[in-house]
């Protein structure tokens, strides 16, 4: 694979027409840029619709199909052919179509995975979801590669699920697009459609006035669609990218969650719980003992010990006022008699509990604040009732 090999990436619908017109506006550019594959995820609608369009002989092209015409016309293009050492469309190796990529809904009752019709559920979206977040993944893992995606067809969820897509995934230099045609040669009623400027010029009719419009009077432009780089972020605190995409977006959120400061918490002393964007830590009392004396502290403002066991003595005197507010359960029940003096070993084991429980509930994003790191002794957190 050549380094930096451009793919370009679409979503399209029920109107093809947007990916003959972006591989136009592409090759248009000063340097031209030619994808060397085109990736087209859609629905099932969508892909016949592109097949009969796009990939069908047309007689007034020569039995030529719309794709075929448009890669000869691209490629015989002088900027063009020049980038591509002067190659017929016949040998040269840009501009391949790839079988295209349909969205598929899972049936749990069957076991298996049939095509969407269309994206009409919110299952349906979350699954158009995680298989346009696939597409990207599969690009952008590879470095060698430089994405141009085309947001301009298929509904309109489509486009902001791959605008969502490249700003969870995309690196500095992968693109976003969309594709402006000027009017009326967008227009379906034109015949024959739309599709890309030809030489000689074709005449299309628009069918409703009547009037003439030759087709090199079209003005395709093409607009980059600013969007901001997660990845770029956390390229080491995240350390993996999740599967899906909403455990995606999650796993940012947490993180920018993270660096904006530290997190709210809810302490239930009857219920030895903490609760902290919706999610609920249930403890053991000593766990419970640990964390409401570090977090009562981070409260006051006071600063983290620097090891565990400088932290022993002002636990042993919080904990005795602690225990003499807790409700119904005694210090025995609860703590055990041994917890009067409790000791540096003690306050590690509950610690390891801690930290199984807070990462077990989805929290690790949240480590720095919620779990204290290696010698240091406490945490910073924001107690709200």
């Amino acid at each position: 694979m050549p380094l930096n090999q451009p793919i370009l990436l679409a979503v399209t619908g029920m109107s093809p027409a947007v990916l003959t017109e972006t591989v136009w506006a592409l090759a248009q550019e000063r340097p031209p840029m030619v994808p060397d594959r085109v990736v087209v995820v859609t629905t099932l609608p969508g892909k016949a619709r592109l097949e009969a369009e796009l990939l069908q002989p047309v007689p007034e092209r020569g039995q030529l199909s719309i794709w075929a015409a448009l890669r000869a016309a691209v490629l015989a293009l002088p900027t063009v052919s020049r980038t591509g050492a002067d190659r017929g469309s016949e040998e040269d190796n840009r501009l391949i179509l790839e079988e295209v990529r349909l969205i598929a809904s899972h049936d749990n009752q069957l076991g298996r995975s049939f095509p969407l019709e269309d994206i009409r559920s919110p299952a349906d979206n979350e699954m158009a979801a995680d298989f346009i977040l696939d597409e990207v993944r599969r690009i952008t893992a590879n470095p060698d590669t430089r994405l141009v995606a085309s947001l301009a067809g298929g509904r309109k969820s489509m486009g902001a699920l791959l605008y969502a897509a490249l700003s969870l995934l995309g690196r500095p230099q992968d693109r976003l697009t969309h594709v402006l045609v000027s009017e009326p040669f967008e227009d379906p009623g034109l015949r024959p459609r739309f599709y890309f400027p030809t030489t000689p010029a074709t005449p299309h009719h628009l069918v409703r006035t009547g009037a003439v419009y030759p087709g090199d009077q079209a003005r395709i432009g093409l607009a980059d669609v600013p969007f901001v780089r997660l990845r770029e972020l956390f390229p080491q605190q995240l350390g993996r990218y999740p599967g899906s995409f909403n455990g995606l977006v999650r796993t940012y959120g947490e993180r920018i969650r993270a660096v904006s400061g530290p997190p709210e918490v809810h302490l239930d002393d009857e219920a030895l719980t903490m609760e902290t964007q919706g999610v609920r830590v249930v403890m053991i009392p000593r766990e419970y003992a640990v964390l409401r004396f570090l977090a009562e502290r981070s409260q006051a403002g006071q600063p983290a010990y620097v090891q565990q066991k400088d932290a022993v003595d002002d636990f042993a005197e919080w904990l005795a006022g602690w225990t003499r507010r807790f409700g119904v359960m005694t210090r025995q029940r609860a703590l055990g008699e041994d917890w009067a003096a409790p000791a540096e070993e003690d306050l590690r084991k509950q610690l390891s509990g801690l930290r199984a429980k807070i990462k077990a509930a989805g929290l690790g994003a949240w480590e720095d604040y919620l779990l204290p790191r290696r010698g240091a002794f406490g945490i910073r957190v924001r107690m709200v009732q």
